[in-house]
């Protein structure tokens, strides 16, 4: 993704960023609730391991990005939150119910953004090859419970991923960054929105917003874990990732 700065500028902002990442032990910090992660990544990775695969991106890198929501993610919370406002939002529409579904954690507006995106790609066959081509942009009551369907999918969230990789790959072809700064900046874009401006995504990069539980709690920046799971994956070479 992107274009890769130069490898002496790559080290130097991979160690930067590393230790920036790495003054929080997050694997302490979050406890039990990141071991379970663990667990439900190893589950879906065969899934992310799939589509990485047939549309060359970076397996390692999805499964980064959506760690901090396997950690967030709370099944019975999330079947009672879908199952009360999947009405509202089918009914109405974003504006009256926002919420996030599935194992990813991915919200109906995310999804319409990628899918408003890819018609303007129909004709691509990787757009085709992950069936959004056949995907209907009509507003209306069939059409947004067909995407809470989709979302509740996880082989649908892992398209949708990929859909936002390649997204975020055309709208910023031209970036040049590190490896650790593609992984932050990709992590930021994934939860402030793929398709706001780099710099607004930059901005959004060290922002303190990343919380699990339902109650407040203490707050760290989404980008900053990402790099951590990131770093622990490279860093144990595992050869299934």
């Amino acid at each position: 993704m992107f274009t890769t700065a130069k490898k002496s500028f790559s080290i130097i902002g991979l160690l930067f960023l590393g230790q920036q990442t790495l003054a929080n032990d997050y694997r302490q910090i979050f406890g039990n609730q990141y071991t379970r992660a663990e667990k439900s990544a190893t589950e879906i990775r065969p899934l992310i391991q799939k589509y990485a695969k047939a549309f060359n991106e970076n397996s390692r890198l999805m499964e980064a990005i959506v760690f901090p929501e396997l950690m967030r993610y709370n099944a019975l919370y999330d079947a009672v939150e879908t199952g009360s406002l999947i009405g509202l939002y089918a009914r109405f529409g974003y504006e009256y119910a926002n919420f996030s579904i599935g194992l990813l954690q991915m919200k109906p507006t995310f999804a319409l953004s990628i899918e408003t995106e890819l018609a303007k790609h129909k004709q691509s066959q990787w757009v085709k090859a992950l069936g959004f081509d056949k995907v209907s942009l009509i507003d209306d009551h069939k059409s947004r419970l067909a995407r809470v369907d989709r979302l509740e999918n996880t082989e649908w969230q892992v398209k949708y991923l990929i859909a936002m990789l390649k997204c975020l790959k055309l709208k910023n072809s031209k970036l040049k960054l590190s490896e650790a700064y593609k992984v932050k900046f990709t992590a930021s874009a994934y939860n402030c929105g793929w398709n706001k401006s780099a710099a607004v995504i930059k901005s959004f990069i060290s922002k303190k917003h990343y919380q699990t539980g339902i109650m407040d709690s203490d707050r760290y920046a989404f980008a900053d874990v990402t790099l951590y799971r990131f770093n622990e994956i490279q860093e144990l070479k595992a050869t299934t990732i």
